[in-house]
C-alpha cells in the first residue's frame, strides 16, 4: 500500500517523552480501576456473586434486551437466524431488528453461551465490554497520534466520562448498542488518521473489525457518522495509490458484508415500525438556561466536566490543524462538534426529539477525551518552554491544576466519590416480583392470554415484565415494552388506554367483543381508571390484589376461553418461538377457523390438507391467522419461515 506523493503528508504529533514502562503501569492501572468499578455495577455486597449468578439486570430496557437476547440467540442455533416469530406477547409478532436494537449485544453474548437463557452470561458480557473500553479509547489515542502519556491521559478523561451521570443513565438504561457503536467508531476515527499517514495490514484489519462492530451495534449512528467518512476520504484520497483506496473502500464494504446476515432483516422488516413517538421529553421553555440545566446533562459537576473537556478538545482539534495533524482535527472535532449539536437540539427540536438524539451527548463527550488530553500535554510542554525548564514548568502545571481544583473543589469531591464505586444496576427479582409470579401461577392457565397495563414511567427497576413468559409460561398483551413502537402492539392496555382510548370510554359489549378477539381471560391493571371500569364490569371480578409499586390487581374475565375466533374450539398446546402447537382444533359450518393469533408472511402449517391464510380484523392493522380445514383435526403446528 504505497502512498503516491502528490501532496506532502499530515506530519505526526511528536513523540510523549514518558518511558515505555510508566505508561504501561499507568495504563494497567486505568485497567485495573476500570474493572473494579465494573465490577460494583453489580451491587455494593458480594458483586462477584451477583455476576455470575442468574439473577437478571431488572435496569431500564435490560431485560427486554435479555428477552429478546434469548430469542435471537435460540433462533440462531435452530434456524440460522437471528428473527423468529414471538406468541407470548402482543397476540404474537415478528422479533426482528426493526424492534429493539438493543438486544444485539445481548443476542452476542447468550449465543456464545450455547443460545439457551442465562442471565449469567448477559451480565457477564456487560462487564467484559465495559472492561474492553480502556482498551478502545488507547485505540483512538494512539491511531490519532497521541504519544504514550497523552494516551494514558484520554483514557483518564474517556473514563470520567464513562463513569459519568449521562453515560451512566445511558449505559442503566440499557442502551449498551448506543455506546458500544460510539467507541467503535471513535476508535475507527483514530485508525483511520493512522491508515492515512502509515497505511499497513494491521490497520486495514482494525478498520474492517471496529466498522464491523460498529454496524452490528447500531447502523444508525454510523449512518450518521458518515459525512465524516466522506470528509475524510476525498480530503486525503488524493495523495494515495490506488491500491490504498481499494483497500480503504473494500474494508468499509467488508464491516457491511459481515453484517449483512441482519442487516437485509432490518431493512424487510422496517414496514412493522408505527410512527415515530418522542423518545424523550422535549423542554418545555426552549432558552438557553433550561438547555444549561437540562437533565440530559447530569449534575452541576458533570456540566462542569463537560464544559471543560468540550473547551479542551476545541483547543485540541485548534493544535492539529496547526501541526499538521488536520484529519485528527476533522475526525474528532467535527465528530464532538455534530454529536453535541444533536443531543442538545433533540431536547429543543421536535424532529430530532423523536430520534431520541439528547442520548448522543456521551458519544460527544468520548470524542472530546483525545483532544482534550492533547491539549492539556501541548500545554504542559509550552509551560516548559516559557518557565525555562522541566522542573519550573512541572511546579507551574501542578500549581495551576491545584488552584482550578480547589475552585471546583465541589465538583472534584463529587468525582472523586464516584471514583470509588459505581451506582449499581438493579439485579435480581424483588421479593414483590415473586410474589407477583406466584400470584399469576396460582390464579391464572395457559388456556387465555393476561391483559397487563404497562406504566411508561415506570422507574427503571420496574421495566421486569418482558421476563414474564420465562417466569410464568404464560402469554401476554401488553407488558413487552410501552415504547414498542410497533404495529403489533395496537392493542394494549396502556397508562389508562386501551388501544388508544381512554379504558372508561368502554361500553360492557366492546370489553366483551375486546377480550374474545385477544382471547382474554384475566387482566393485571395498575391505574385508578382502569381499576375502577374493570370493578365496574359485571363480565370481570377482583380476584386479588397484586401489590407492587404501583399496586396492582388481578381480574378474571368471566368468559369461555378459547384461541378461536371463528370455530368451535382450538386448544392451545404449546408455543415458543420454533412452533406453535394447537389441538381438537374444529372448524365452523364453512370449514374455517381463525385464530386469535398476528399473521405474518412466511408462516407454514402442517398436516398438510390444513391451509393457512390471512384474515383482516377491521380493528387491527395486523391481520389474524385463519385456518382452512376439511374437518377436525387432532393437532395443528404452525411455523415461521421467513
Amino acid at each position: 500500500m504505497e502512498r503516491t506523493p502528490l501532496a506532502p503528508a499530515d506530519t505526526p504529533v511528536s513523540v510523549s517523552p514518558w518511558s515505555g514502562r510508566a505508561s504501561a503501569a499507568v495504563l494497567l492501572g486505568l485497567i485495573a480501576w476500570q474493572g473494579w468499578m465494573t465490577l460494583t455495577l453489580f451491587g455494593p455486597d458480594r458483586p462477584w456473586r451477583r455476576l455470575v449468578d442468574d439473577q437478571p439486570i431488572l435496569s431500564g430496557r435490560h431485560p427486554l434486551h435479555l428477552y429478546h437476547g434469548y430469542l435471537g440467540a435460540r433462533s440462531l442455533y435452530e434456524r440460522g437466524t437471528l428473527c423468529c416469530y414471538d406468541p407470548n406477547f402482543q397476540a404474537g409478532y415478528p422479533k426482528t431488528p426493526v424492534f429493539d436494537s438493543g438486544s444485539r449485544p445481548a443476542e452476542l453474548f447468550l449465543i456464545l453461551a450455547g443460545g439457551s437463557y442465562r442471565p449469567a452470561a448477559y451480565k457477564i458480557g456487560l462487564a467484559v465490554f465495559c472492561a474492553l473500553v480502556p482498551l478502545l479509547l488507547l485505540l483512538a489515542a494512539r491511531g490519532a497520534g497521541l504519544g504514550r502519556g497523552a494516551s494514558g491521559l484520554a483514557v483518564a478523561l474517556g473514563l470520567l466520562v464513562w463513569w459519568g451521570a449521562p453515560c451512566q443513565s445511558v449505559l442503566a438504561d440499557g442502551d449498551l448498542d448506543l455506546l458500544l457503536a460510539a467507541l467503535a467508531a471513535l476508535a475507527q476515527a483514530g485508525l483511520l488518521v493512522r491508515f492515512d499517514q502509515t497505511p499497513s495490514v494491521g490497520g486495514w484489519l482494525g478498520l474492517v473489525l471496529t466498522g464491523g462492530l460498529g454496524w452490528f451495534a447500531q447502523p444508525l449512528f454510523v449512518a450518521l457518522l458518515l459525512p465524516l467518512f466522506l470528509a475524510y476520504y476525498f480530503s486525503v484520497g488524493g495523495r494515495h495509490s490506488l491500491v490504498w483506496h481499494f483497500a480503504l473502500l473494500a474494508g468499509q464494504a467488508g464491516a457491511v458484508a459481515g453484517n449483512a446476515f441482519w442487516l437485509s432483516d432490518w431493512i424487510g422488516y422496517w414496514w412493522i415500525r408505527a410512527p415515530l413517538a418522542h423518545e424523550a421529553r422535549l423542554l418545555p421553555h426552549r432558552t438557553l438556561q433550561t438547555l444549561w440545566e437540562a437533565p440530559f446533562w447530569g449534575g452541576p459537576a458533570d456540566r462542569a466536566l463537560a464544559v471543560a473537556l468540550i473547551a479542551l478538545a476545541a483547543a485540541g482539534a485548534w493544535l492539529f490543524n496547526h501541526r499538521r495533524q488536520r484529519q485528527a482535527a476533522r475526525l474528532l472535532g467535527l465528530g464532538l462538534a455534530g454529536l453535541l449539536f444533536l443531543a442538545v437540539a433533540g431536547a429543543a427540536w421536535e424532529p430530532l426529539g423523536r430520534f431520541g438524539t439528547s442520548r448522543l451527548l456521551p458519544a460527544a463527550l468520548l470524542f472530546a477525551a483525545p483532544p482534550a488530553a492533547y491539549a492539556l500535554v501541548e500545554g504542559s510542554r509550552g509551560l516548559c518552554r516559557l518557565s525555562g525548564g522541566l522542573g519550573r514548568g512541572v511546579l507551574l502545571a501542578a500549581g495551576l491544576l491545584l488552584t482550578a481544583g480547589l475552585a471546583a473543589s465541589e465538583y472534584v469531591i463529587t468525582y472523586a466519590a464516584r471514583c470509588t464505586r459505581a451506582s449499581p444496576l438493579a439485579v435480581g427479582l424483588e421479593p414483590e416480583h415473586e410474589a407477583l409470579v406466584a400470584a399469576l401461577h396460582e390464579h391464572t392457565t395457559p388456556e387465555a392470554r393476561i391483559l397487563w397495563e404497562d406504566d411508561p414511567a415506570a422507574c427503571r427497576p420496574g421495566r421486569w415484565t418482558p421476563l414474564l413468559p420465562l417466569l410464568t409460561d404464560r402469554a401476554y398483551l401488553g407488558g413487552l415494552d410501552p415504547r414498542a413502537g410497533i404495529e403489533h402492539a395496537q392493542a394494549t392496555l396502556t397508562d389508562e388506554l386501551l388501544a388508544g382510548r381512554p379504558i372508561g370510554d368502554w361500553g360492557d359489549g366492546e370489553l366483551e367483543d375486546f377480550c374474545r378477539r385477544y382471547n382474554i381471560g384475566w387482566v393485571v391493571c395498575w391505574s385508578a381508571a382502569a381499576q375502577k371500569r374493570f370493578r365496574a364490569w359485571a363480565g370481570a371480578r377482583l380476584t386479588t390484589a397484586l401489590g407492587g409499586d404501583p399496586p396492582r390487581q388481578l381480574f378474571t374475565v368471566e368468559r369461555p376461553r378459547s384461541f378461536a375466533l371463528r370455530g368451535s374450539t382450538a386448544r392451545w398446546l404449546h408455543a415458543d418461538c420454533q412452533h406453535i402447537a394447537l389441538g381438537d382444533v374444529v372448524p365452523n359450518a364453512d370449514g374455517e377457523a381463525v385464530l386469535s393469533l398476528h399473521y405474518q408472511a412466511g408462516m407454514r402449517v402442517s398436516p398438510s390438507r390444513v391451509r393457512l391464510e390471512r384474515y383482516l380484523d377491521p380493528y387491527d392493522p395486523i391481520p389474524f391467522v385463519r385456518l382452512r380445514l376439511p374437518g377436525p383435526v387432532v393437532r395443528v403446528t404452525l411455523t415461521w419461515e421467513k
